[in-house]
């Protein structure tokens, strides 16, 4: 008897040992067990035949003995074809795991089908490929409990102080926002792990005051799972329990907890408490940081985050992006899994933009009003139906996204809000007064603001002004701007954000990681040029951008209008540095440039001889 065949008749005998049925094998190597067993392959897999049975036959129509001459090798080739769909090669046949029968291949379009049917009981399968395995272990999402484990026992969330801390080293000033955000983040995390269920929330301290190792024999045991289950069944029961096409919700029902209902409600004495969410709305003229402050959130972050601007969205049947392109964003952030997304923060930025305009859409506001109405219940907490991965939402393919523990944090320039907080003080503005038949509505109150602004008024003294009146804002000044009540009311944190005065545009020039001035610094740098910068030009930057009224936007365009000639006369040229001070900042010289010792001569007319003498050379051989 060859080896061969001993250690493939052994792999048999091992899966006998498993519970699988091998009646048909002859069992003639049991008397030769003893001294030959460790020279068996550590490596080789067999599949379990009590889930998916495989019949191996020879080409002229008569089974073959899994122990014959060879079987280790129709072994691995009948596993290979039933993985790939069975196209006839080497004559494997699938039986069906329900009754036993063998499966015949649907007859399709396409030569290489993967359904199959059973003749007996007359159930349709899908034969999964080894890939195909793979992408639905990867796929498949991991509970809420799984996902606050590994958050909770890799690592304790942030402290809001380390968040702040953070957030001061790319954003100057804002210190308010800056908390805010911090003990907002902070509570979230507190909040995913407080509204687990009490007995997932159990599991997971056992776990976590365990090692990882029994995640790992999980992961393992999902792992043989899917490599040894290879039929799927479409219609009826499949291995997993499930028929294939059964909605989220079916198995989102089958996955939840059971809640108390009705008496047994009535008769409980320990109530457990829910932890519910505080949304933010961040008020702040252009240019303070709100955008920055979000971009920069969402990189220290272990839970999904989403920034999404509202000017795009229109109400539900209309041109433009529906309110339910919010959460795909999310979903998208958090990789389509639903349980993560769930837990996510979302920031809406621009939310002023959807305030609504009275007067001009008496029926129907598209992207105003209408927005808001539909915000209502996705900030509160509802089932949204998300378009799936790679589907368009015509089609039906939808995953609901329960947004109740999901935290909104929306942010708005709201242009002239401060003259209707004035207005409702009864105090006289700077400037000429407030008409007092001035109409409602954002675009009223950004008139007003504008017909108030004057060049005679100190810069200064408008903006301190502004920030006095923003620090008393209340929900029915955000009504009268043209939110609707309902929508204020689901923002319960309202959050203004200073004005950016001469000493914080400074500091933004220089301070922060990613400031200005070191960006053109490096710009210079990879044409081997300093750029120097006096503090009195830097001073002068920042009154220019104070007088433009676009905050710290406007120091980019000063920069790029100064350095515009330098940048122009740099490469390939023998300045070695710029310097910027004040007078070049007010227009009243040019840009001052150091330039390297000149050479010889000779010694340029010998370089520019070898230069022109190499450039040929290099030409023919790119050539060659």
């Amino acid at each position: 008897m060859s080896c061969t065949c001993t250690s493939a008749a052994r792999l048999f005998l091992n899966s006998a040992h498993r519970g699988l049925s091998c009646s048909r094998i002859q069992l003639f190597s049991l008397s030769r067990h003893g001294s030959r067993e460790a020279h068996l392959p550590p490596m080789v897999r067999v599949r379990s035949f009590s889930e998916t049975a495989v019949c191996y036959a020879s080409k002229d129509g008569t089974t073959k003995d899994g122990g014959s001459d060879g079987g280790k090798k129709s072994i691995s080739e009948g596993k290979r074809l039933s993985g790939s769909g069975g196209s006839g090669k080497g004559g494997s046949q699938l039986r069906c795991p329900k009754c036993g029968d063998p499966c015949t291949h649907v007859e399709t379009f396409v030569s290489s089908t993967r359904f199959v049917k059973c003749e007996k009981c007359h159930h349709f399968f899908v034969v999964l490929s080894e890939t195909d395995s793979k992408k639905g272990l990867n796929k498949e999402p991991e509970s809420a409990a799984e996902a606050v484990k590994l958050a909770f026992a890799q690592k304790p969330p942030p402290p809001p102080k380390k968040i702040y801390a953070y957030l001061d080293k790319y954003v100057v000033g804002q210190s308010y926002a800056k908390k805010v955000l911090a003990v907002a983040v902070y509570n979230h995390y507190k909040r995913i792990y407080n509204n687990i269920p009490a007995g997932s929330r159990q599991q997971v301290e056992v776990e976590k005051q365990a090692s990882l190792t029994p995640r790992e024999l999980e992961m393992r045991r999902r792992e043989d799972e899917y490599r040894f289950t290879k039929l799927l069944q479409i219609a009826g029961i499949s291995p997993h329990g499930n028929a294939l096409g059964a909605s989220m919700q079916q198995q989102a029902s089958q996955q939840a907890p059971q809640e108390r209902r009705g008496g047994d409600v009535l008769d409980s004495t320990h109530t457990d408490i829910k932890l519910e969410k505080s949304n933010i709305v961040l008020l702040g003229p252009t240019g303070s940081g709100k955008t920055l402050l979000a971009q920069t959130l969402a990189k220290c972050l272990d839970v999904p985050f989403a920034i999404c601007d509202c000017t795009t969205l229109t109400q539900a049947g209309y041109v433009g992006e529906d309110i339910e392109s919010v959460i795909a964003k999310l979903l998208q952030d958090a990789n389509y899994s639903v349980e993560k997304a769930q837990q996510g923060i979302v920031f809406l930025d621009e939310v002023d933009k959807i305030g609504s305009v009275p007067g001009i859409h008496q029926l129907r506001d598209v992207g105003g009003e209408g927005v808001q109405q539909g915000l209502l219940k996705l900030l509160e907490g509802t089932i949204v139906n998300v378009p799936e991965k790679n589907s368009r939402k015509l089609r039906g393919e939808t995953v609901q996204v329960d947004t109740t523990n999901i935290l909104f944090v929306a942010s708005g320039a709201f242009n002239g809000l401060d003259r209707i907080i004035s207005r409702r003080k009864n105090e006289k503005y700077l400037g000429f007064g407030t008409p007092s038949n001035l109409g409602k509505g954002r675009r009223a109150a950004a008139a007003a603001d504008l017909a108030n602004t004057s060049g005679e008024t100190d810069t200064v003294a408008e903006i301190e002004e502004k920030d006095r009146l923003l620090r008393h804002v209340e929900a029915r000044d955000l009504i009268e701007f043209g939110m609707i009540p309902e929508f204020v009311g689901r923002l319960p944190v309202v959050v203004p954000l200073h004005s950016l005065d001469e000493e914080t545009l400074v500091r933004i020039l220089t301070e922060p990681r990613n400031a200005v001035v070191p960006q053109y610094q490096a710009l210079f740098s990879m044409d081997k040029c300093e750029l120097n910068v006096t503090p009195d030009a830097l001073r002068a930057i920042a009154r220019l951008a104070l007088e433009r009224k676009t905050g710290a936007r406007g120091l980019r365009s000063i920069m790029e209008k100064l350095l515009l000639e330098p940048m122009f006369e740099v490469p390939h040229s023998d300045i070695m540095a710029v310097e910027l001070n004040k007078d070049i900042v007010q227009g009243k010289s040019e840009p001052r440039y150091i330039r390297a010792p000149a050479k010889e001569s000779a010694e340029e007319e010998y370089d520019s001889g070898i230069e022109e003498e190499n450039w040929p050379r290099q030409a023919d051989a790119a050539n060659n």
